[in-house]
């Protein structure tokens, strides 16, 4: 059965979704398109008509995964005054600093805290974080790709890296994501102790497991291990 033959006979109700054959199941894309239309306060019908698609199609995409052509995708977005690129979620990832209230819609978040499993779920198996440490001169937070293998935090870095000066002691490590056009995140910070390895054995294991691959050029021939002793996360959702 094609989405014509589902939706067509209720066109144009204004209530197309609450009578299609199952519960509404929104993806980013149609998360997104509400929250802009939302924004704009402009109705279906308002966006439908100068996108120029039919209603129950938009109130289609507003609630269920689809994938709208480029060119219906470059029409909707023309008429939510966007581009096609955010409404797919491009540079949806907060950068360090920016103030994601700047640009986040509709009303304050609910926020709720993670369980430690929810926790290494987000971790794993890996990504991009920082890594935090005090040196002679004050805290230090530097960027870096990391691994998650044996339940600790695996990074790879240069024997001379400041990293690896500070590779044996207490630091904190955290890894975040966040999606400003739909103003909803997590963030998971990793309290523990950092060793360098150096036992034969570990460091094959590692070579072997953590297909870690440094962004910065020059030799990275030094894994530090991150051991949890705390291990906390937040979330929070658009409402």
């Amino acid at each position: 059965m094609t989405v014509n033959q589902v939706h067509g006979a209720t066109a144009g109700t204004g209530q197309e979704w609450r009578r299609w054959p199952v519960p509404p199941d929104p993806g980013d894309l149609s998360r997104r398109l509400a929250a802009r239309r939302a924004e704009l306060r402009l109705t279906l019908g308002q966006v439908a008509s100068r996108a120029g698609v039919e209603r129950w199609y938009l109130a289609y995409l507003e609630n269920f995964p689809g994938q709208p052509g480029a060119a219906t995708l470059r029409q909707l977005a023309a008429a939510l005054r966007t581009t096609s690129a955010v409404l797919l979620g491009a540079g949806s990832e907060a950068s360090p600093g920016r103030d994601p209230d700047a640009v986040c819609w509709g009303s304050a978040g609910h926020l709720e805290r993670l369980s430690p499993a929810e926790c290494h779920r987000l971790l794993a198996p890996r990504g991009i974080g920082r890594v935090a440490f005090t040196t002679a001169s004050g805290l230090m937070v530097l960027p870096v790709n990391y691994a998650v293998t044996g339940g600790g935090i695996v990074i790879r870095t240069g024997a001379g890296s400041l990293i690896a000066g500070h590779g044996d002691g207490p630091v904190s490590f955290e890894a975040d994501h966040f999606d400003l056009e739909l103003g909803q995140g997590w963030s998971v910070l990793v309290l523990g102790d950092a060793h360098r390895v150096l036992q034969p054995g570990e460091l094959k294991h590692l070579s072997a497991e953590c297909d870690l691959r440094p962004w910065p050029g020059g030799e990275h021939d030094l894994f530090v291990r991150i051991v949890p002793t705390r291990l906390t996360g937040r979330r929070i959702r658009s409402q």
